[in-house]
């Protein structure tokens, strides 16, 4: 379907378990991102999952944005207009799209304020040196999660070296070279294997949890001691998956007194969340 005017300024909202008021597109076999504006970018998050968008771009300017769900679609290139509209995301989840080159995420550079970025389930995943470019390129390097997994300061030096030249500062021929839109390399076969091992652990559109992925979900809030941990777990569910490695993989990271204190409100109104489902 078509994303009409009238359509989006009646289209849903609500609060997300984050407080933010979210609006839900997701799940209508849209082709195109188109008429935003029409809903006056009155939003924080914007859910465009399980749709049929091959390009992400289109939308207005909107400074409240910080979230794009956009999961579950068939988009292999980002509009090189999109940043400026998007000043302050934070959080982008493609997971299970089409991007393939490096070069297809080099619009990502100027998001800034961007600090969380899915692209499980792409074949990009499967280029040499996919987390090297990514952790250097975008956001400018100021990217803190790639893929659920937080960057380490070894990742980042390891890029560094291999990506710039020691006497100039500057990005050296592989740089270069990386930043060439090319024709995947990435066989077809791999991609379906990706895709494959990424639905069996993924939740399909309107799936009640079971009862033992509802057990594990509640474990890993419960043991979640800040709100960042929190927060990381939300993402992965609004992308569908439920934390594959258990208590730790959900919650892992140093935790301090303080941090404990702040979460203990969100958790608990979380965990009445999943039992009342």
């Amino acid at each position: 379907m078509r994303l009409t005017p009238d359509y989006v300024s009646k289209a849903p909202s609500h609060l997300n378990p984050l407080k933010e008021r979210e609006l839900e597109l997701r799940g209508l076999q849209i082709p195109v991102i188109e008429n935003l504006a029409s809903h006056q970018g009155s939003y924080d998050t914007l859910n465009l999952t399980d749709n049929s968008i091959t390009v992400l771009g289109n939308i207005p300017n909107s400074p409240r944005l910080t979230a794009i769900h956009a999961a579950q679609n068939q988009i292999s290139s980002i509009s090189p207009s999109l940043p400026p509209n998007i000043p302050n995301l934070v959080t982008l989840v493609l997971t299970d799209n089409a991007i393939s080159s490096l070069a297809s995420l080099l619009p990502l550079e100027s998001l800034t304020s961007l600090r969380h970025l899915v692209l499980k389930g792409n074949p990009v995943t499967q280029q040499e040196h996919y987390k090297e470019f990514v952790v250097w390129k975008v956001a400018k390097g100021n990217l803190h999660v790639l893929d659920y997994e937080r960057i380490k300061d070894s990742l980042r030096e390891k890029s560094r070296k291999l990506l710039i030249d020691p006497l100039t500062e500057l990005p050296n021929s592989l740089a270069h070279q990386l930043s060439i839109p090319t024709t995947s390399s990435v066989s077809s076969s791999a991609f379906s294997a990706n895709a494959n091992k990424a639905s069996a652990i993924k939740g399909g559109k309107g799936r009640l949890m079971t009862p033992d992925e509802k057990r594990r979900l509640v474990e890993a809030l419960t043991n979640a001691k800040t709100s960042e941990q929190v927060r990381k777990i939300e993402r992965m569910l609004a992308d569908g998956v439920i934390p594959e490695g258990g208590v730790e993989e959900a919650v892992n990271g140093a935790v301090t007194e303080k941090e404990t204190a702040e979460t203990e409100t969100e958790t608990e109104g979380k965990i009445e969340e999943i039992n009342g489902s």
